[in-house]
């Protein structure tokens, strides 16, 4: 694990992670808007953090910013998503063959803990619970990778994906059920140390989000009223 993973989180990542969540399990629901002063009620921090984690959330597609009108919690474009799966499968296959390379105890006991996780929230139907797993997971990697460039660059990406997945999941279980046991076999690779592995799973599972993606704008899954 990078050194960086332990310091103590910051008031602004704090605001970060608190709405982050919010948007992705739809709980901040697509093409709503809500009051900087709203959230700052909602996460119980002050300014300052709350500005600093929308700046982040608006660069990684899900708030727009509208000066004397609030936030707006963008709607599910599925064009940016698409995009984001093809940068997606680049940025994280250098991510997942770094793990698989440099993982050591530490990186496999947690990795191996996520798996076990992932089966729980899959089996147990959780789309909550699963989304939380997939964020673990994605910092557990990584962190496994050293490589904080790339994980800068993956971490709104996967924002975008995990908010289709848990609207999904929330609709009838299909992107759990699906994404689950591929995100487990992407952790035998790693913790194995078997880069082809690893590298196909994620090809598998991209392949897979990919599928997803297409569902949901068929089904008009997520969608809301743009301003």
């Amino acid at each position: 694990m990078s050194p960086a993973s332990s310091l103590p989180e910051s008031l602004a990542d704090s605001a970060f992670r608190l709405i982050e969540e919010k948007i992705v399990t739809l709980e901040l629901a697509p093409g709503s808007r809500v009051t900087e002063r709203a959230l700052c009620d909602l996460t119980g921090l002050g300014r300052t953090p709350v500005r600093e984690a929308l700046l982040r959330l608006a660069q990684g597609f899900l708030v727009d910013i509208l000066p004397r009108n609030g936030i707006l919690i963008v709607p599910m474009d599925y064009e940016v998503i698409l995009m984001t799966l093809e940068v997606r499968r680049h940025v994280e296959r250098l991510i997942v063959e770094r793990a698989a390379r440099y993982c050591d105890d530490r990186d496999r006991r947690r990795l191996v803990a996520l798996r076990a996780a992932f089966q729980d929230a899959t089996d147990q139907g959780d789309a909550l619970a699963f989304v939380r797993v997939d964020n673990s997971f994605n910092e557990a990697l990584n962190a496994a990778a050293r490589h904080p460039v790339a994980a800068k660059v993956a971490q709104p990406l996967h924002s975008v994906s995990r908010r289709m997945g848990f609207a999904l999941g929330q609709a009838n279980g299909a992107g759990f059920n699906v994404t689950g046991p591929i995100h487990q076999r992407l952790i035998d690779g790693v913790v194995a140390g078997d880069v082809e592995a690893s590298l196909g799973a994620l090809d598998e599972l991209l392949d897979a989000v990919h599928e997803l993606r297409q569902l949901c704008e068929s089904a008009g899954v997520g969608h809301g009223a743009r301003a």
